[in-house]
């Protein structure tokens, strides 16, 4: 069995060849059996690494993989407030789902006001978090 630093430089360093994901899901599944907090950074990087692609289905396994992990929530808004994803949108709103409200002592519908008013962001990351800002704003 590989370390767990190994799996991190691995991750960090992934960059699809010929559009194919297959090793970055394997890497996440390893990832995930270690369960370990310092993988959180590196998952999330992958995303902002590729904020228009979908990564057919393995962005899912990120998804899983860090809420698995748990404690995640600080990096995920760093990561969504500098370089924010579909599926780091999406994570926010499940926490807002599941009744979390505050991270780090900031309200998670701050966050997506903060993405949906940034130019410097893509108009459909812009777009999402309006939405979800739109089903959880009072």
């Amino acid at each position: 069995m590989r370390n767990i630093e190994d799996v991190v430089k691995d991750i960090d360093s992934f960059f699809p060849m010929n559009d194919e994901w297959e090793a970055l899901d394997e890497l996440v599944e390893e990832a995930f059996d270690f369960n370990d907090i310092r993988v959180v950074k590196s998952l999330l990087f992958v995303l902002e690494r590729n904020p228009e692609h979908d990564g057919y289905g393995t962005f899912w396994s990120i998804v899983h993989a860090l809420e698995n992990i748990g404690n995640y929530e600080k990096e995920l808004v760093k990561s969504v407030l500098n370089k924010p994803h579909a599926m780091s949108l999406l994570m926010l709103h499940r926490l807002l789902n599941s009744n979390v409200h505050l991270i780090a002592g900031k309200p998670i519908v701050e966050i997506f006001r903060e993405v949906s008013n940034n130019s410097k962001f893509t108009k459909g990351h812009r777009e999402t978090a309006k939405h979800y800002l739109s089903r959880h704003a009072m």
